[in-house]
């Protein structure tokens, strides 16, 4: 007959056999995340939440492949830190919210300077913003959505050149991603031919 500490041991050890066969909640997530394209808002901006849902649904319509997802983080710190560490890849944030991260102030000085690339400018006063390292295609395609969702809700009317785009994300001292921007050209292609 096994002692109680023989069975705690034992216990213990089939527990850790469970979290080390990757059958962890965290790796469930990281797949979970791989999957889906996941757009953070902060919790303490109460329209950012809707605006992010409003975000997604256009680019569900768009390119449903993308399977797009709205994500709520406690802080713009949050949002900071995952975007640094590319747990999620877009961010909805006011535009004085991304000017802040990239310069490291704010509710993100304990964090530091994050860089950030601009891909639209949402309503007033949203930005969707971005690692510099997030995949070109999928940067484009993110705009793309945006622009092929009939009716959007989430773009700002006034910025749909690349002209318009680029002067706001140097107001905002972001650059524009380099996705967003091939987007923004042939859009201009588009329209002038």
């Amino acid at each position: 007959m096994r002692t109680r500490r023989e069975w705690l041991k034992l216990l213990a050890m089939g527990g850790g056999a469970f979290w080390l066969s990757g059958h962890a909640p965290y790796r469930q997530w990281v797949v979970y995340r791989s999957e889906r394209l996941m757009i953070v808002a902060s919790r303490r901006e109460p329209e950012a939440f809707p605006l992010t849902e409003a975000l997604t649904a256009d680019l569900r319509r768009a390119i449903p492949a993308s399977k797009p997802e709205p994500a709520r983080a406690p802080s713009v710190l949050h949002i900071s830190r995952l975007i640094d560490s590319r747990q999620i890849e877009l961010a909805v944030l006011t535009a004085a919210q991304a000017s802040a991260v990239t310069r490291g102030e704010g509710e993100s000085e304990e964090e530091g300077p994050v860089p950030l690339r601009l891909l639209a400018v949402l309503r007033e006063p949203f930005v969707l913003a971005c690692h510099p390292q997030f995949d070109r295609d999928r940067a484009y395609l993110v705009v793309f959505g945006l622009f092929d969702a009939e009716g959007s809700a989430a773009l700002h009317p006034e910025y749909r050149s690349l002209e318009a785009v680029t002067r706001r994300a140097g107001e905002l001292g972001i650059p524009l991603h380099v996705g967003a921007r091939e987007f923004y050209l042939e859009l201009e292609g588009q329209t002038a031919g």
